[in-house]
């Protein structure tokens, strides 16, 4: 069961409810009464709980759970045991999360300014944020309602924070505009200057970094991500977009609406990267690129060139997917045969 010391928990609720909340059809039903306490993964769930499974492979898994019900994409009646609620949907991974958030939701704000905090005086009285212990936020810096800034963590002059938006611990923002409803985790560094220097015989000369960071809403940063503010103009985060942990983005970089970047990705500077695209952990994208909207790439490709809309490549540096699957056989092949 849940750690309640460290999440939030709500409930229970009655299948019933659950059912309606993701307007589920619903099989094996003998109790309408009952009550679901909690949700969880096929290979964590208990009795009282409520699972998913999204991959058609892994539906027997469900012979082995014992979660009381679950939601899937189609009803299987050979897979399901028949002591097992099944709610049946259109996206079980997307149904499963808004469950999921039902019982276990984010902490509830309340306004609190920390004594311990330094900040402008306009926003130590009744003024809707939270503040926490040993924050500090320069004169000038503009805070909107619902903001929540956690323990040790910086906002320069100047910087914008949308409604809405919560910051972790041990946060450093300067030279940068950040959205609505906003979620960054502890560590991440944003605005910092980026990695701009002229080589010459004499050593490396610095360029001064004087661009932004402009960040929209609904978007998540990973905790100990770093987000460099732009050469001139600024480096843009679209709306909707979800960062992991460990990830660079370099200056001048252009990321668009509702992408997924995994941990420890690095992407260099100038880089395109258009609306919904997806990487893999470790992916490495090279500066002045562009990759097209809606393309996917497998862990620790390296991308050195443009890519169309669409693409699917892995490997270093990277190829179609296709083409890395069968260069991947042929390998395999070569090396059976040396064996012999």
């Amino acid at each position: 069961m849940l750690n309640e010391i460290f999440h939030n928990v709500s409930g229970p609720f009655t299948i019933i409810e659950i059912a309606n909340f993701i307007n589920a059809k619903v099989y094996n039903l003998k109790d309408k009464k009952l009550s679901i306490y909690g949700a969880a993964d096929v290979d964590n769930a208990v009795k009282g709980e409520i699972t998913f499974i999204n991959i058609n492979s892994t539906m027997k898994k469900l012979k082995n759970s014992s979660a009381s019900a679950c939601i899937v994409n189609k009803y299987d009646k050979i897979n399901i045991p028949k002591e097992m609620v099944c709610l049946e949907v259109d996206n079980a991974h997307v149904s499963f999360a808004i469950i999921a958030q039902k019982f276990y939701p984010q902490a509830k704000f309340e306004t609190k300014v920390s004594n311990y905090s330094n900040i402008p005086k306009k926003y130590m009285n009744s003024f809707p944020i939270r503040v926490d212990p040993f924050v500090h936020i320069e004169e000038g810096a503009i805070i909107e309602k619902n903001v929540w800034i956690g323990s040790n963590s910086f906002i320069g002059k100047g910087v914008r924070i949308g409604e809405n938006t919560r910051i972790s611990s041990n946060v450093s923002i300067e030279c940068a505009e950040i959205g609505k409803n906003v979620l960054i985790y502890s560590g991440v560094k944003i605005g910092q200057s980026g990695f701009g220097f002229a080589p010459s015989q004499n050593g490396h000369i610095k360029i001064p970094q004087v661009g932004i960071v402009k960040i929209g809403d609904n978007v998540e940063i990973g905790s100990n991500t770093c987000i460099d503010r732009g050469s001139h103009g600024p480096t843009s985060i679209g709306d909707g977009t979800f960062i992991d942990n460990l990830v660079h983005i370099a200056h001048n970089v252009s990321i668009g609406k509702h992408c997924a970047i995994a941990g420890q990705v690095g992407i260099a500077g100038s880089a395109v990267i258009e609306d919904y695209c997806m990487f893999g952990g470790q992916v490495g994208i090279g500066g002045h690129i562009t990759i097209g909207r809606g393309s996917q790439a497998g862990g620790q490709s390296g991308i050195t060139r443009s890519i169309l809309a669409g693409s699917k490549v892995s490997g270093t540096p990277a190829i179609p997917l296709s083409q890395y699957h069968r260069q991947a056989l042929k390998l395999q092949q070569l090396i059976r045969a040396k064996g012999k």
